[in-house]
């Protein structure tokens, strides 16, 4: 494992530690990287941690710049369920569900979904589950 990946990981940033690695990865390696555009990702964050979030219809989880990170929660949807980015990031896992009337997606303990830029996994009213990439 990379050295960084071991540190980040030891202060107990768990789930983050990928999108935080990517970001100190990229300040380290890139001598272009923007320091004010480094920031801006680490501060467009939203972090759902033991929560369970129920809707009548759909639930729409989407990053659009930012980094959603979805851990230990559960998603349920009575018809559909969206889940991705579309020109973020968004990491879902490690003992979270996402559920509808006819679909389900179970990622148990140290499991990730992770999506960058314009993918998602879409639970359709149908009962099929798509996955869309561009």
């Amino acid at each position: 494992m990379d050295p960084l990946l071991n540190v980040l990981a030891s202060l107990g940033l768990n789930l983050a530690t990928n999108a935080v690695y990517d970001i100190v990865k990229k300040i380290a390696t890139d001598k272009q990287a923007n320091y004010s555009q480094v920031v801006y990702d680490i501060q467009n964050k939203l972090t759902m941690y033991k929560v369970s979030v129920k809707a009548e219809t759909i639930i729409k989880a989407l990053s659009q710049r930012g980094l959603l990170v979805i851990q230990e929660s559960h998603l349920i949807a009575g018809q559909e369920l969206v889940f991705g980015s579309t020109s973020g990031k968004a990491i879902f896992g490690d003992n979270s569900t996402m559920t509808t009337n006819k679909t389900s997606i179970s990622a148990g303990a140290g499991a990730f979904i992770e999506t960058n830029g314009n993918a998602q996994i879409r639970h359709n009213s149908d009962g099929s589950i798509s996955f869309h990439v561009g």
